[in-house]
C-alpha cells in the first residue's frame, strides 16, 4: 500500500510538470510563430486530424499509434519546431478533445507531450545548420537525428508515466511496449522527406499523394496486429484444452506463464523472446492431453509404464505445436522444459548451456508453481519449505542464475503468489494513449 502510494505521487509529479514544461513551450514557440504561413499552418493542421482519425491501439500498454509521424517530420523540414508545435496542439485538442472525446486529464497530457515531441525534434535538426539545406542529400542527417529524438522523446515520455501510474520499471515499460516499432519510424523517415521535397518543389496539390499511402500503411499494420490477435487467441484456447485435461491443475498454464515473464523481464530478455517465452509457457503441458486421466489423477506411486507414459508428454507437446507456423520458435523450449542442468532431466537427458534458456526459466517456474499448487496428492508446500527446495537443487535440478532470480524477486516482494488464475493478459492499464509512431 505504500509503495502504491508512492507511485501515485511519483505520477502526480511527473503529470503536472509535464503538463506545465509542455504548455510553457507551447507559449514559447507561439512567440515565433510566423504569421505569414497561416495558409500552410491550416493545411497541416487538416492533414494530421486526417491522419490520427485511424488510430491503432497497441496490444499491450493502453497506448495507441498514429500515423501523422511522416507530416510532422515534413513539417519540421518546411517550417521548423514552432509551426509544428501549433499544428499538434490545435490537431491534439480538435481531435482527442473533440472529435473523440476523451477524458481532459489524457488531452491535458497528450497536448503537452505532443507539442514537445516536434518541438524538441524540430529543434535538433535546426541545430545542424546548412546541413539543412533540401537541396543537398545531406540533408537526411540532421533529419534522421532528429526522428530518433521525435521517437524516443515521444515513446520515452509516455514510458515513465506508465511506470509511475503501475509502479514498474519504465526500461521495462518501454522495451516490452515500443522497442518493437522502432523500425517503423525508420521508414516513415524517408516519407517525410519526401512529402517535404514535393511541397517545396512541386505545390500544395501533391500532400493529395501520400494520404492514401498513409491509410493504407495503417491498415497493413491492422492486419498485422489483427493477425497477433489471433495468435493469443490460438494459444489461449488451446491452454484450455490443457485445462480441460487435468482440472486439477486449473489455471497451472496461465501462472507459469506469468512467474516465467517476471524472470525474463528481470533478465532483460528482448520483445522477441518474451514472446517465444510466453507462447512455450502457456503450452509447456500441452502434450498432457494424449495422457489418460488415470495417470494425470493418480493418488499413488506411478508404475514404470505410467512413468514412461507421463515422460512422453514433452515429445508429444512439441509434436502439436510444431504443426502451427507460428508457434515453431516455442518448440524446442516445450520439448525441453523438464530438462535439468545436472543431465537427469527428460526427454533427452541435455545439461546446461544444451538446454535452451527459455527452458530452464520454464522448469523452474513450473516447479514452483507445482509446490506452491494443491495437487491430488498432496496439499501445497509451505513457501519457505519451496524456497528451501528450490535451494538445495540449485545448479542440479534447476538452473542456478534463474534461481538466483526468483530468490532474490520474492525476498525484495516482486515474486507474489498467484493466488487465482486470470485468463486475461497482464498488461499495463495506462491513463495515456497517445504515441506519435
Amino acid at each position: 500500500m505504500e509503495e502504491q502510494s508512492k507511485a501515485g505521487i511519483g505520477f502526480k509529479i511527473y503529470y503536472t510538470l509535464y503538463v506545465v514544461a509542455g504548455f510553457l513551450c507551447l507559449a514559447w514557440f507561439t512567440r515565433n510563430l510566423p504569421i505569414d504561413l497561416w495558409r500552410d499552418i491550416t493545411l497541416f493542421i487538416v492533414l494530421i486530424i486526417i491522419a490520427d482519425s485511424v488510430q491503432i491501439s497497441l496490444p499491450r500498454g493502453g497506448a495507441s499509434i498514429y500515423a501523422s509521424s511522416p507530416i510532422d517530420l515534413a513539417g519540421i523540414i518546411l517550417f521548423g519546431p514552432a509551426v509544428m508545435a501549433v499544428c499538434e496542439a490545435v490537431s491534439t485538442l480538435v481531435t482527442e478533445g473533440i472529435f473523440q472525446r476523451r477524458p481532459i486529464i489524457k488531452v491535458l497530457f497528450n497536448i503537452p507531450l505532443l507539442v514537445m515531441t516536434v518541438g524538441v525534434a524540430g529543434l535538433v535538426y535546426q541545430s545542424f545548420g546548412s546541413l539543412t539545406d533540401t537541396n543537398s542529400p545531406l540533408f537526411l542527417v540532421p533529419l534522421f537525428v532528429s526522428g530518433m529524438v521525435y521517437y524516443l522523446f515521444n515513446t520515452w515520455s509516455v514510458s515513465v508515466i506508465i511506470a509511475l501510474r503501475n509502479s514498474k520499471n519504465p526500461v521495462r515499460v518501454w522495451k516490452q511496449n515500443y522497442m518493437w516499432n522502432f523500425f517503423h519510424i525508420l521508414a516513415f523517415l524517408p516519407v517525410g522527406a519526401v512529402i517535404a521535397l514535393l511541397y517545396r518543389n512541386s505545390g500544395v496539390w501533391t500532400i493529395a499523394l501520400f494520404i492514401i499511402p498513409l491509410f493504407l500503411a495503417r491498415y497493413s499494420f491492422q492486419l498485422y496486429l489483427d493477425m497477433r490477435e489471433t495468435h493469443i487467441n490460438t494459444v489461449a484456447a488451446l491452454t484450455s484444452a490443457i485445462d480441460a485435461s487435468d482440472p486439477f491443475t486449473h489455471g497451472h498454464s496461465f501462472r507459469v506463464s506469468r512467474y516465467a515473464m517476471r524472470i525474463a523481464r528481470e533478465m532483460g530478455m528482448t520483445l522477441k523472446d518474451l514472446e517465444t517465452l510466453e507462447y512455450a509457457a502457456l503450452l509447456h503441458d500441452i502434450g498432457k492431453i494424449a495422457i489418460q486421466n488415470d495417470v494425470l489423477l493418480k493418488v499413488g506411486p506411478l508404475t514404470d509404464e505410467e512413468w514412461a507414459s507421463l515422460r512422453a508428454h514433452p515429445d508429444i507437446g512439441a509434436d502439436i505445436v510444431e504443426q502451427l507456423k507460428f508457434l515453431k520458435v516455442a518448440v524446442e523450449v516445450i520439448r525441453c522444459h523438464h530438462e535439468r542442468p545436472d543431465g537427469t532431466g527428460y526427454p533427452r537427458g541435455l545439461r546446461e548451456d544444451e538446454i535452451p534458456m527459455h527452458a530452464h526459466i520454464i522448469n523452474v517456474v513450473d516447479a514452483f508453481d507445482a509446490m506452491t499448487s494443491d495437487r491430488p496428492y498432496r496439499k501445497s508446500l509451505p513457501i519457505e519449505r519451496v524456497l528451501d527446495e528450490l535451494r538445495r537443487y540449485r545448479g542440479t535440478q534447476f538452473h542456478s542464475k534463474v534461481t538466483d532470480i526468483l530468490l532474490d524477486m520474492y525476498y525484495r516482494g516482486d515474486f507474489t503468489l498467484i493466488v487465482e488464475a486470470d485468463a486475461t493478459t497482464e498488461i499495463y492499464n495506462s491513463l495515456i494513449e497517445h504515441v506519435q509512431i
